[in-house]
């Protein structure tokens, strides 16, 4: 086997292995059980319980947390220019 075929071995088991997550749940926003798809293959997530997903599909979820993130960010600095925009034009 090549080097770089033990390699993609390594990255495949790496990203099948199993990871416990828990996703919050509420009775409104954050109730409902999330769907998560990787190159072709998917999932669906239980929320408010432990479970064991495969890697890939909760780094997916953490990539999607930080993107929620950055949006907010963004919204709020967008709120505060126009803000200090009408507060400059009063």
């Amino acid at each position: 086997m090549s080097k770089n075929t033990t390699t993609i071995m390594d990255a495949e088991a790496y990203l099948n292995e199993l990871v416990a997550v828990k996703l919050f749940r509420d009775n409104d926003h954050y109730k409902d059980d999330v769907y998560v798809a990787v190159n072709g293959q998917n999932c669906v997530i239980k929320r408010g319980e432990w479970v064991k997903i495969k890697r890939k599909f909760a780094l997916v979820l953490d990539q999607s947390e930080i993107q929620d993130m950055k949006t907010a960010e963004m919204l709020e600095a967008e709120q505060n220019r126009f803000r200090e925009a009408e507060a400059a034009h009063a």
